[in-house]
């Protein structure tokens, strides 16, 4: 494996903060677009960058400053002792001294930046634009953005569906204030079933949206309004560039069904139809969600074939 360019990791950094310039922002660009192993080094950037600022902070304690003195203070008389017992040792103790005091320095303002941080620790850092990078291959990649009103409710039961499927080791959970992030990586058939239960609890959601990552990079497909079975068929083909273009097809349906007249009825027609040829599921009706055990013998692990990223947003 290569060894990573310092340069290219501070220009990835700094385009993903958006500190570039515009003319600086379009030369990173080319270079993302055009190298592979740049994509991913990006790609790993954004996930560390979504991980520490989801990670809750925790002000420190009121006498954390006092203990830290108190300390530098009992190690400061420990080395003078030390120092005036070994004076006489020549040229040697003296060097000594110095390396002494220089690694006090060095840790003084170490333990002291790290507390001034979290004293005085930034509020939250708008959300910069997620840069998607093109998916390829027989693998999908892509985002589904849900908002809710009843977010406990909900990421109690997409917690439950992800538990009752077997999962758990597939999935890396996140969140922070209203937000709840769920990325996985499993095989299609595994995410057809988490979607099949998502389905019961569709109507909970007040709007969703699937970003399907394309081959032109930073340009997914957006598919508005999607349903639970929509999402299920764009999944379950068998490459990258055939869920593009059934995504594009139901970006259009979709976009279609929103401007005809009488719309209200012909949703409530759907899925009056859809409940009827449905095994009927439990509802959710609180923050806990009851699963039936499942007495079956689960299948051997797959080789992840998709990858999609849930963001749960609450309007409460």
């Amino acid at each position: 494996m290569n060894k990573p360019d310092t340069n290219i990791d501070e220009l990835l950094n700094s385009f993903i903060d958006g500190e570039l310039t515009e003319s600086q922002q379009v030369d990173v660009t080319r270079l993302i677009e055009g190298n592979p192993q740049i994509q991913q080094r990006l790609r790993q950037f954004q996930k560390t960058k979504m991980l520490i600022t989801s990670s809750p902070r925790i002000k420190a304690p009121h006498d954390l400053v006092e203990r830290i003195e108190a300390s530098l203070e009992a190690g400061k008389r420990l080395a003078e002792q030390r120092i005036y017992r070994h004076e006489r040792a020549g040229v040697r103790q003296l060097l000594l001294r110095k390396v002494l005091t220089a690694a006090a320095m060095i840790a003084l303002v170490a333990v002291m930046g790290g507390v001034i941080y979290t004293i005085l620790a930034p509020g939250t850092i708008p959300e910069q634009p997620t840069v998607t990078v093109a998916a390829s291959g027989t693998g999908f990649s892509g985002r589904l953005e849900l908002n809710t009103a009843a977010l406990t409710a909900v990421n109690a039961f997409i917690n439950g569906a992800i538990e009752g499927n077997g999962l758990s080791d597939c999935v890396t959970k996140t969140g922070r204030d209203n937000q709840r992030f769920y990325s996985l990586n499993c095989s299609r058939q595994e995410l057809k079933s988490l979607l099949t239960d998502l389905q019961s609890i569709w109507q909970r959601f007040d709007s969703a949206t699937l970003y399907v990552d394309t081959e032109q990079f930073n340009q997914p497909v957006a598919v508005n309004a999607v349903t639970a079975e929509q999402t299920v068929e764009i999944i379950s083909q068998d490459s990258a560039k055939k869920s593009v273009e059934i995504a594009k097809d139901f970006t259009v349906l979709n976009n279609m069904t929103k401007l005809m007249p009488g719309k209200e009825v012909a949703a409530a027609i759907d899925d009056k139809g859809v409940n009827l040829l449905q095994i009927p599921k439990p509802v959710l009706t609180g923050g806990d969600r009851k699963t039936t055990e499942k007495t079956s013998i689960s299948p051997p692990r797959h080789k992840p074939e998709v990858s999609l990223t849930i963001v749960v947003t609450g309007s409460e």
